[in-house]
C-alpha cells in the first residue's frame, strides 16, 4: 500500500475475476444459442421441403416448432442479458471500493449500475436475426405448397 490505497483482498480478487468470466461466457452462450436456433429453422426449411408432402398438419406442427424455437431462444437470450447486468453490477461495486478516483477516470470505469438496456445492440440483433429467420421459414411453411 504504497500509495494509501486499498488493496484488494484475494476474495474479491477472485469475485472480480468470476464476474469478469462469466459475463464473457454469457456473451458467447448468446451467440451460441443464436446459432442453435438458426440451425433449428434450417432444420424445419429442409424437413419441410424434402420429407412431407406439404400437408396442413404438417405444415402447422413445423410451424409450432418454429415459433416455440423463436420463444426459447429469446427466453435464454432475456435469461442471458439479465445475468450480464448482475455481473456488471458486481464490477460497479468492485470499481467504486478498489479504485480510486483519478483511476476511475483514467479507466473510464463507470460506477452507476449497468441496466438491462446498457448496450443493447448484440442483443437487438441476435433477437432480430432470430426474427427474421422464424418469419422466413413461417413463410415457406405456410405459403409454399
Amino acid at each position: 500500500m504504497a500509495n494509501g490505497e486499498r488493496q484488494m483482498p484475494g476474495h474479491v480478487e477472485a469475485a472480480y475475476r468470476g464476474a469478469v468470466d462469466n459475463i464473457l461466457f454469457l456473451k458467447k452462450q448468446q451467440w451460441l444459442a443464436t446459432n442453435y436456433v438458426l440451425l433449428l429453422y434450417l432444420a424445419v426449411f429442409l424437413i419441410s421441403g424434402h420429407y412431407f408432402s406439404r400437408t396442413d398438419a404438417a405444415r402447422n406442427w413445423l410451424g409450432v416448432v418454429t415459433i416455440v424455437g423463436f420463444v426459447v431462444h429469446w427466453w435464454m437470450l432475456h435469461s442471458f442479458q439479465r445475468s450480464i447486468e448482475t455481473f456488471r453490477n458486481r464490477l460497479a461495486w468492485v470499481y467504486s471500493t478498489y479504485f480510486s478516483e483519478d483511476e476511475r477516470t483514467g479507466l473510464d470505469l463507470r460506477l452507476e449500475p449497468r441496466s438491462y438496456w446498457y448496450q443493447p445492440e448484440a442483443y437487438i440483433g441476435l433477437i432480430a436475426v432470430s426474427l427474421v429467420g422464424a418469419v422466413l421459414t413461417a413463410v415457406y411453411l405456410w405459403s409454399v405448397r
